[in-house]
């Protein structure tokens, strides 16, 4: 009986160590789960600093390409006057002029690779987020409000606009507008001072 009541008493002095381990167990896991959440939310505010960051460097690249191609787009146009209004004559003219057009087809490639795009603005209805009108003018060809000429063409990087068309936009034509210029006596040749004199 001895055992018995030595085992009784073991028991007796461990509850309470048994009670106390569990507390302490309990209170680890309370700051293992704390610890856990904390983690969670490091990780979670870090990966938003991470795609955040991520994000302003593909906006600042963006910018950066948007100004380098802005500045290469008169170059564009003075190959495309250049294209129109140079017609060689001799060889050797033929020769320098399909040299620099090999430069120019180059240069379009290197845009189109960019993700640049010439806007086709002719026939379609004016929008001012894409096109810059510089002049009105009667027609009957086109739509009121339609684009009816290209000045100088605009261009896209993606769906930002690297620079606007500038265009000339149609209005109806009217028969007052045209009433006037055929009845305008110094249109023709006359003066007003011709009538008063005979």
């Amino acid at each position: 009986s001895s055992a018995v009541e030595q085992e009784q008493s073991i028991a007796v002095e461990e509850a309470p160590k048994t009670a106390e381990s569990i507390a302490e167990i309990t209170a680890l896991k309370q700051q293992l789960d704390e610890r856990n959440s904390q983690y969670t939310r490091l990780y979670a505010d870090f990966d938003n600093f991470r795609k955040r960051t991520e994000r302003d460097k593909q906006e600042q690249e963006e910018i950066a390409s948007v100004r380098i191609l802005k500045k290469f787009l008169p170059v564009i146009d003075d190959f495309d006057r250049a294209q129109s209004q140079i017609k060689p004559k001799t060889d050797s003219e033929s020769v320098i002029h399909n040299s620099y057009q090999s430069i120019y087809k180059q240069l379009v490639k290197c845009f189109k690779e960019a993700g640049v795009v010439r806007m086709t603005p002719l026939g379609q209805e004016f929008d001012p987020n894409y096109h810059e009108a510089i002049a009105q003018e009667p027609t009957s060809e086109f739509e009121e409000g339609a684009v009816m000429d290209e000045v100088r063409p605009g261009y896209l990087l993606g769906e930002r606009v690297l620079r606007h068309a500038m265009v000339r936009v149609a209005v109806a034509a009217t028969e007052s507008v045209a009433d006037t210029t055929a009845t305008n006596p110094e249109e023709h040749g006359n003066s007003v001072n011709a009538d008063v004199e005979s």
